[in-house]
């Protein structure tokens, strides 16, 4: 019969109630997990779970659920003497040992006439005969044979997990989540702890902005097995327009983040989360010194964690690829209306209390608007999602500035008449520079990038629209270029 091992971790120190309740808590992510693979038959011991059903499918799922620290798809049989062992063994991995290297590692729980050096000689007696040989420090062939009672399980493949503890174990967590490369990382490591994680979002970008967001919160909380989490979309263009008008461009970092842990803190009391949850690394950005920290900080009344303060940027990526987030991450846009070109490391606290003073009224209607959609709810949600219906439009109106989102060189090479060009990162720039007053008209490669980023002006109050992708606006040798 095939079976998936479980191995637990941490919870194997708890004691009585304590380890009681994370087993079902543990058991019910894996029942959760299952369900991808059709469900499955679980059965319990101390140390060990087994699932049985799609092993294929059950040992990929199972290896994603926090407090399992390993899996491993094996065969399992009921024996009665040591021989029975050893003719298993044969019958499955005769046929791959020859002219390989190989090991037997076995491991017994219980009392038994044998010795695990005993099966592990009778075994590799048979596979020797199958033409293998023995090299216990540098194997090619790994065989491993579990024996507990009077079952043994045979397998080649141990599949590492999350570890930890499993989720729902230590309270509720809210995320403060970008979906840049380090905040998902921030939430696992938090849900790996046993926390349950709900996250925000401050949308500060435009529909594609937050479809791509949403991807990568989608990807982080498929870790969530046992927890149907909420996901909190705020609309934070309130703040930005808020800041934009009453807070020196040297301190909006500070500005924002600081908003950001307000917003953080109110929401985080009607969910009934208990802390915040940050993706701060010491040093990494100008926001993230000590002095700005403590800036940003003061008088919030509620824990922030930071579980990447003392990781380096490499360290950080390394997570977020085993995580599966990294790659959705990186190609997510950063949106530049909240940051300073010249930022300051640091605010005195009347600086801070007036901040608090200009944005307060902007970070109660951000709470007040805020949409929660639920883990499950989430493709759904994503799919509906659509811009302005009053965003494209086929020609740019008398006297609007026409601005070309593509790169230099297809720029020179043909363009609209009368068109600027500027990259993302300047579009702003040249807003302050011509005129919040103006109309702009955005276009680029197939309409994707326009689209957004005159969505995202439109929040800081400024007349924007994106010219649709027609035969008129972008020639075909040029469309074919890039894909944005």
């Amino acid at each position: 019969m095939e079976v998936v091992i479980i191995r637990v971790g941490e919870l194997t120190v708890k004691r009585g109630l304590t380890r009681a309740e994370m087993e079902r808590l543990l058991l019910r992510a894996a029942r959760e997990a299952a369900e991808e693979c059709g469900g499955a038959r679980f059965e319990k011991e101390p140390g060990r779970i087994y699932a049985y059903g799609d092993v294929n499918c059950l040992k990929k799922a199972l290896s994603k659920v926090f407090g399992v620290k390993s899996v491993s798809p094996a065969r399992v049989i009921t024996y009665q003497k040591i021989t029975d062992i050893a003719l298993e063994a044969a019958d499955l991995w005769s046929g791959i040992v020859a002219g390989k290297r190989f090991a037997v590692r076995v491991h017994r729980v219980g009392e038994h006439a044998f010795t695990s050096r005993e099966v592990a000689a009778e075994v590799g007696a048979v596979l020797v005969a199958a033409g293998g040989r023995v090299d216990l420090e540098d194997p090619e062939l790994e065989f491993y044979i579990e024996i507990r009672g009077n079952r043994a399980y045979f397998y080649t493949e141990v599949i590492e997990g999350p570890g930890g503890l499993p989720l729902g174990s230590e309270g509720k967590v809210l995320a403060l989540v970008s979906a840049g490369i380090d905040s998902p990382v921030a939430a696992w490591m938090l849900m790996r702890r046993g926390a349950h994680v709900d996250v925000l979002y401050c949308n500060l970008g435009g529909t594609i902005t937050l479809r791509h967001a949403l991807e990568v919160i989608k990807r982080l909380l498929a870790w969530s097995y046992g927890y149907n989490a909420r996901v909190i979309i705020a609309d934070c263009g309130p703040v930005a327009r808020a800041m934009r008008r009453g807070v020196r461009e040297e301190l909006w970092n500070i500005a924002f983040k600081r908003a950001l842990y307000r917003i953080g803190v109110e929401i985080a009391k009607r969910l009934g989360a208990i802390a915040l949850a940050t993706g701060e690394s010491l040093g990494q950005v100008s926001s993230q010194t000590l002095q700005a920290l403590a800036a940003v900080e003061a008088g919030i009344d509620m824990p922030i964690l930071r579980p990447l303060i003392g990781m380096d940027k490499d360290e950080i990526v390394k997570h977020a690829q085993k995580i599966g987030t990294y790659e959705l991450s990186a190609r997510l846009p950063e949106y530049c209306a909240v940051f300073s070109r010249r930022p300051r490391k640091w605010a005195l606290r009347e600086e801070v209390e007036a901040i608090d003073l200009a944005l307060y009224d902007a970070i109660t209607e951000v709470v007040n608007n805020a949409k929660i959609v639920r883990k499950r709810e989430l493709d759904e949600f994503i799919k509906a999602l659509t811009p302005p219906h009053d965003i494209e439009i086929d020609s740019a109106p008398e006297g609007a500035v026409i601005v070309d989102l593509r790169d230099e060189e297809s720029y020179k090479k043909w363009h609209l008449p009368g068109a600027v060009r500027a990259g993302v990162d300047d579009v702003l720039a040249l807003v302050d520079k011509l005129g919040r007053d103006k109309t702009y008209v955005f276009y680029c490669y197939s309409g994707g990038l326009s689209l957004d980023v005159a969505e995202s002006l439109r929040k800081l109050g400024i007349k924007a629209y994106s010219l649709r992708r027609t035969r008129n606006a972008v020639p075909p040798s040029s469309q074919g270029e890039r894909g944005n």
